[in-house]
């Protein structure tokens, strides 16, 4: 009897054998797979992106397509699909906004005109450079010291409380602060007197 369910047992094992999929329909089936995971994914990752963070439409779908590069290089170690995404796509965003906050106050040119030369290109940046200057001489330097620290240096709140011996929430809102007054120094900089 032992003998006869072990024959059977050999023989749905060699059965089975032939049914497992080869490394390409393997392949196949997990591109399939991601294909699924990214369309269903995917309008909640670019409206999370678009609504609750102002991100472009351009800039979201960029974003979206990292969080899933992300995902991919991570995937071993994802427990759950659905927050993990969503906390990555939220992640991407506060990045892009601190990126894109560098200089929130100064005018980005959105192209160049043809026929504008490396010497004009030059002279902007020199006086954009020298408005930026007198700006921050016009600031306390508790305020400079911050902003060089939180965006040329990249430390973060928590780090500059830290040394500062003072609560995180403190410096955030002394970053608050201090950017309200870089923009009304440079918008009165920048104003003409005729239009205040």
């Amino acid at each position: 009897m032992d003998g006869l369910i072990f024959d059977e047992l050999l023989h749905a094992e060699s059965a089975s054998a032939s049914t497992f999929p080869s490394s390409a329909e393997l392949r196949d089936d997990a591109g399939a797979e991601f294909d699924a995971l990214y369309t269903s994914y995917m309008p909640l990752l670019r409206k999370i992106a678009i609504r609750k963070f102002s991100i472009p439409l351009k800039d979201a779908d960029d974003l979206v397509q990292d969080v899933f590069a992300s995902y991919l290089a991570n995937q071993s170690k994802v427990r759950d699909l659905r927050p993990y995404l969503v906390g990555a796509i939220c992640n991407a965003s506060r990045q892009y906004h601190r990126r894109d906050e560098a200089s929130p106050f100064l005018p980005r040119p959105e192209h160049r005109e043809c026929g504008a030369t490396a010497a004009d290109e030059l002279l902007e940046d020199v006086i954009r450079n020298h408005v930026i200057r007198m700006t921050l001489a016009r600031l306390g330097s508790s305020c400079r010291d911050t902003l060089e620290r939180f965006y040329l240096l990249g430390e973060s709140a928590i780090s500059i409380a830290e040394q500062r011996q003072k609560t995180s929430n403190y410096i955030r809102r002394l970053l608050n602060y201090c950017r309200n007054r870089v923009r009304s120094i440079y918008v009165a900089m920048t104003t003409p007197e005729s239009s205040r």
